[in-house]
């Protein structure tokens, strides 16, 4: 599931058109630049924000402080991503929050939010947050370079049709590049002008007489021949008891730095990949109760640290359900494979997820991904998930160059 607001992206072709963004697909065969779209400086960049509807105020909510974190979480479990049918809805929870807002280096006013000055209730979020990624094999972009990634656009139900999503955006642009940043990376469930990649979602059952009575799932159709299905649909997605690949344990802080070495190097062929620091993977992969799950394999006779996988978790709220309130998702997040083949390690990572009470398994056919969903029972779902860049011509890629996650 990969939705976005009606009031958020798809809605804006007008605004995105002036925009420096590409703004057609090039023909077949034709020659794209890579490089920035337009080139400013940060002298150019106006101090003051951009202006809002009477009765709404710019406000900078301080992730840090536990009771805005928490007006943040409230406005995205009520009014952020839904599914076509309003029968899910993602429900990040805070731990979650302070993870994706607070990585090292994070940019305090980078997050931006919107209030209702009557009562200060808070109305829009959106947020930036530094990364690096290498964006193009133009010998003058090789690089990595340090841009932005946008995430968690949002705007109140109550405000939808009201043009609130441009004026964000271009709120957060303009604090970017004060900063003397002019490139950010987003994702979207829709078409806007104009992604350099798209990617497939793909869905593991691992509790399938849940995701069958949720409605996320259904019996597939060479089942219903039976006369008990749903057992048989069971029996097909049964994973089993122990994992496979010898050496897997979770990753604790002593290995980070290997782990980011390894990363690196598997990283290093994709045409556009995130570049980490060892802070920053220590930031995003170490495990962190109900947000990331990290595992290692340490190599028996050598003790060195050969490979490591790791999943998160994004739940969602389950609407209109009497018996389910929650379908608990796990999500496909960074690893790397140099001594067991990618569809051991992630069938270890099924059996871990089962284990820790998860109902699916998502994956987008990025990375290697692809290469694996079918021999592990992975179903296409009905959603795609498109990768944009703003200020940055490149052109376009198959999901299978692209090594980098967006939450």
């Amino acid at each position: 599931m990969r939705r976005t607001n009606k009031d958020t992206l798809a809605a804006h072709h007008d605004f995105w058109n002036t925009q420096p963004v590409p703004q057609a697909v090039a023909e077949k065969n034709a020659r794209v630049p890579i490089g920035p779209i337009e080139s400013k400086t940060s002298a150019e960049v106006s101090k003051e924000p951009y202006p809002l509807p009477a009765g709404l105020e710019w406000w900078t909510p301080k992730v840090s402080n536990p009771q805005e974190l928490d007006l943040i979480y409230e406005l995205l479990r009520d009014n952020y991503v839904e599914d076509d049918d309003c029968m899910f809805r993602f429900n990040y929870s805070i731990d979650f929050l302070k993870w994706a807002l607070g990585p090292p280096g994070y940019e305090h006013d980078w997050h931006v939010a919107v209030r209702r000055k009557a009562d200060q209730k808070l109305m829009c979020f959106i947020s930036g947050i530094p990364i690096t990624v290498r964006m193009g094999p133009a010998p003058e972009f090789d690089a990595p370079r340090r841009i932005c990634e946008i995430n968690f656009l949002c705007v109140h139900k109550e405000l939808r049709s009201k043009g609130m999503a441009p004026s964000l955006i271009k709120e957060v642009t303009r604090r970017v590049n004060l900063r003397d940043v002019w490139q950010a990376i987003y994702t979207a469930g829709v078409v806007i002008p104009t992604p350099f990649s798209s990617g497939q979602y793909f869905h593991r059952s691992l509790d399938p007489a849940k995701l069958i009575a949720i409605r996320f799932s259904r019996i597939p159709p060479q089942f219903e021949k039976f006369q008990k299905p749903l057992e048989m649909v069971k029996r097909h997605y049964n994973l089993p008891e122990q994992t496979a690949c010898r050496g897997l344990r979770p990753m604790v802080p002593e290995d980070i730095t290997v782990v980011t070495e390894l990363l690196q190097k598997y990283l290093a062929p994709f045409s556009i990949a995130a570049s980490f620091s060892v802070d920053e993977a220590k930031h995003w992969l170490l495990p962190r109760p109900n947000v990331v799950y990290s595992y290692v394999i340490q190599n028996e006779k050598t003790q060195a640290i050969t490979d490591f996988i790791s999943f998160y978790n994004l739940p969602s709220t389950v609407i209109g359900n009497d018996k389910y309130r929650e379908l608990r998702a796990a999500y496909t997040f960074y690893y790397a494979n140099f001594s067991v083949p990618l569809a051991k390690l992630m069938n270890d990572a099924l059996i871990l997820a089962k284990k820790n009470s998860f109902d699916v398994f998502n994956t987008v056919d990025i990375l290697k991904n692809g290469e694996i969903v079918q021999e592990l029972k992975f179903g296409p779902g009905d959603g795609k998930l498109n990768y944009y860049f703003y200020n940055w011509s490149h052109p376009s890629v198959p999901p299978s160059q692209v090594g980098l996650v967006m939450l």
